[in-house]
């Protein structure tokens, strides 16, 4: 693999759990659907290299869709 390859798979791995974070955030209310995908950003948060990065990145996700004010 090239190293521009390495990049795009290591950025897209470290994106999973912001994105998995993101949508447990959106999905607000829905409990089962929630701590779902709130596992699955832990556990391949838990796979990234430097270890607190990952469950950063899966709380900065969460942080970043999770409603500020329900109506």
């Amino acid at each position: 693999m090239t190293s521009g390859a390495v990049a795009l798979v290591r950025a897209s791995f470290w994106a999973l759990p912001l994105v998995l974070g993101y949508l447990a955030g959106r999905s607000w209310g829905r409990a089962r659907l929630v701590v779902g995908l709130l596992l699955a950003a832990l556990v391949l948060g838990a796979a990234i290299k430097p270890l607190p990065l990952g469950w950063a990145l899966g709380a900065l996700g969460f942080a970043l869709g999770a409603p500020l004010k329900r109506r």
